[in-house]
């Protein structure tokens, strides 16, 4: 019986760490509204760690059926978002390797990209200030070099 709790145990914790992590603690990149009217990017490393959609977050309730691929666990960039209220905020990953997107705003809710103009791209209608983590992924286990794109639109 003994035996049988800790495999469901290290089940359990292994299934968890198979899901992108928001806890992981990231240097936020100063970014605001006004100043992404020039979309700007970043470059950081796309990683096809763990398969998405995960099962932590089927038991969050987060609906991830539109993306498929691999996420890394700990966020890509996380970015410290200031003067959003007026815009619309896209993110956007290109990479070498076929791309995948996940992005969490500061009040928890999760967007998946979609396929568009030979990237993935998020909308987010209503970006809150704050934090805002991004994982960049890939269509199958493989690591690329990447670049995380934002830019905004005035409402």
């Amino acid at each position: 019986m003994r035996t049988a709790i800790i495999c469901m145990c290290l089940w359990a914790s292994q299934a968890a760490a198979q899901c992108p992590e928001p806890s992981v603690a990231e240097t936020g990149i100063a970014a605001s509204g006004p100043d992404l009217i020039v979309p700007k990017s970043w470059e950081v490393t796309a990683v096809g760690a763990h398969a998405a959609p995960c099962q932590v977050w089927a038991d969050q309730g987060v609906n991830a059926q539109s993306i498929d691929g691999f996420l890394p666990v700990a966020p890509s960039a996380t970015f410290e978002l200031a003067g959003m209220a007026p815009h619309i905020l896209m993110v956007m990953a290109e990479a070498a390797c076929d791309p995948r997107l996940a992005v969490r705003t500061g009040d928890g809710l999760w967007h998946f990209a979609q396929s568009a103009n030979g990237r993935q791209e998020v909308v987010v209608w209503s970006a809150s200030d704050g934090p805002m983590q991004v994982w960049v992924g890939a269509a199958d286990q493989t690591s690329c070099e990447a670049s995380v794109i934002l830019e905004t639109f005035d409402r």
